[in-house]
């Protein structure tokens, strides 16, 4: 009998190549802050991922007024892989919605976003509209 064959009936198994487990960051956070204590940071804490399963991090902030509310989910997931993704919606001033999402497979500790910088810059000059997203925007009006 092959060496193989009798560690499978052993109920040993071996990891397909392609098909490594990975290690992702984990943390989940729902917290109403006020929109002059952001950006925010946080430490995640760490996990290992089901073999063929990828890290995936999410944020969510929901400004209304003089206060935002953070979502944050990071771990495992099933999802394909997914390059950084950011989406804003804006509806007047003061009431917006930016969210961020990732999803990758090519390292351990991949889904590596730790404060909330790509998705909140700080207030910009007074007489200014809007907020100076990462891409260095200013004004945005309307719904996009």
């Amino acid at each position: 009998m092959s060496p193989v064959l009798l560690l499978a009936l052993l109920g040993v198994t071996l990891p397909l190549p392609g098909v490594q487990a990975l290690f992702c960051q984990l943390g989940t956070n729902h917290r109403v802050w006020k929109v002059s204590d952001l950006p925010r940071q946080w430490t995640p804490k760490n996990t290992s991922c089901d073999s063929g399963l990828g890290c995936q991090d999410t944020l969510m902030l929901i400004e209304s007024g003089p206060q935002v509310s953070m979502v944050l989910s990071k771990g495992c997931t099933e999802a394909k892989d997914q390059e950084p993704r950011v989406t804003e919606h804006r509806m007047g001033p003061g009431l917006s919605l930016i969210s961020y999402t990732f999803v990758c497979r090519q390292e351990d500790f991949c889904n590596n976003l730790v404060n909330s910088l790509p998705l909140w810059a700080p207030q910009p000059p007074a007489g200014a509209c809007g907020r100076v997203g990462r891409r260095g925007r200013g004004c945005q009006k309307g719904f996009h």
